[in-house]
């Protein structure tokens, strides 16, 4: 069977960022145990010049080639924060790649499981041969709405993964039989708008338990031989809709294989799934590029990652979908995440008040779905000409009579 998996991967978790402490302590909250229970330590923020698109295409450009421009026959980006409800963003996203036009691109929508939905469509486009030795550039991009003063403002974020998906995989191969899914019918976290985010934060966190389980009873049909939890899967990775969310899906996990203690489980957990949260504990929710995420976070935190190394990974959707699949590690991962600098990227960020904070949101929740506006180029103190000026970065020039303007900085 044809090798398909990841060639190159790059995360682009946007350009400012807020402490999770400082929200806290506005909020009247323990910062200390905000932080403990949801594992976020800051979390991303754009300003109004960004949005979906030029997080996607700023997520992809530092590692494409132009020979991997040429050899890319599919585009697909999976988000459900699109900016048009007709017109997929996958479109705007090949023209500022400067794709060429034989490439089949659109848009996947699921909630937190459209990226994964986009890269699933890519492996098997790749695995029946069809793609006539074409690459798949999948992108998964999104982030939060506007809930001031909410509880789950803790939970919030933004942050976008491209992924290069070939026959000639370089950081993981995927094992295309072994996957399993579970489907229901639910309200748990949905966008009825394009201004708003409505659900039951309980609901969903008993949805997504659900959906875990029988994704992975149903991986383990379909495995084709024994599977025990402990041994089979060197690492795990979960869909983290806040990363402390991982915690309690690895429990689930943990009890399901066999009955342990809490303290049994954190053990487990420090050595099998803590490593995947390092970029997430720095951005927040990731929406449909969780798993992206985490595989990066995994990669750049395990010293002498082995090669052929299992890794367990769990995509979960509102509305509702669960899918349980898994992937080994190949001898070059270490070297193509090093050469992202992801952690250098974050570290540009600029720190904003949480006074700032509440001005970005309020001025992006504005321009939402208006027909005319010029994005304010001069918020916090010219930001855009240190940070994007003659940087190369894919920024929002305008919107005039809805049509969309995109270019270079």
């Amino acid at each position: 069977m044809k090798k398909v998996g990841i060639e190159k991967i790059n995360l682009y978790g946007c350009s400012l960022f807020m402490k999770q402490e400082n929200l806290a302590k506005a909020r009247g909250k323990d910062p200390d145990k905000v932080i403990r229970d949801y594992l976020i330590n800051t979390r991303s923020l754009n300003p109004p010049y960004e949005d979906t698109v030029t997080m996607g295409a700023n997520a992809a450009r530092p590692m494409l080639t132009d020979r991997d421009k040429k050899d890319i026959g599919m585009l697909i980006v999976g988000t459900e924060g699109s900016v048009d409800f007709g017109k997929p963003i996958s479109t705007n996203i090949h023209e500022a790649l400067g794709l060429h036009h034989n490439v089949r691109n659109y848009e996947t929508k699921h909630a937190c499981y459209s990226g994964v939905a986009a890269l699933d469509t890519a492996v098997n486009w790749i695995a029946s041969g069809l793609n006539h030795g074409k690459k798949a550039l999948v992108i998964a991009t999104d982030f939060s709405r506007m809930h001031l003063g909410k509880d789950h403002e803790f939970v919030l974020g933004g942050t976008a993964a491209a992924i290069l998906v070939s026959d000639t995989p370089r950081v993981v191969e995927y094992e295309l039989e072994k996957k399993g899914f579970w489907s229901t019918n639910i309200y748990d976290t949905f966008r009825p708008t394009a201004r708003h985010e409505s659900g039951n934060n309980e609901v969903s966190l008993y949805s997504y338990s659900d959906a875990l389980e029988g994704a992975y009873k149903h991986y383990l049909e379909n495995a084709g031989e024994p599977v025990d939890f402990d041994s089979y899967f060197d690492y795990n990775i979960y869909h983290m809709p806040f990363p402390g969310m991982a915690f309690q899906a690895h429990r689930i996990l943990c009890n399901l294989a066999k009955p342990r203690s809490k303290a049994e489980v954190k053990e487990n957990f420090n050595k099998k799934v803590l490593p995947s949260l390092r970029f997430a504990s720095r951005v927040g929710s990731t929406y449909g590029a969780s798993n992206f995420v985490g595989l990066c976070g995994l990669i750049q935190s395990v010293d002498n990652l082995k090669s052929g190394s299992r890794i367990g990974f769990f995509s979960y959707g509102s509305g509702a979908i669960g899918e349980f699949y898994s992937a080994k590690i190949l001898p070059e991962a270490g070297k193509i995440i090093d050469s992202m600098k992801i952690d250098e990227a974050y570290d540009r960020r600029k720190e904003v008040t949480v006074e700032q904070y509440e001005m970005i949101e309020k001025m992006r929740e504005s321009n939402i779905e208006k027909q005319d506006f010029v994005p304010d180029f001069s918020v916090l103190d010219n930001w855009y000409d240190k940070h994007y000026k003659g940087k190369g970065f894919l920024v929002l020039k305008e919107v005039k009579n809805f049509y969309r303007k995109y270019e270079w900085s």
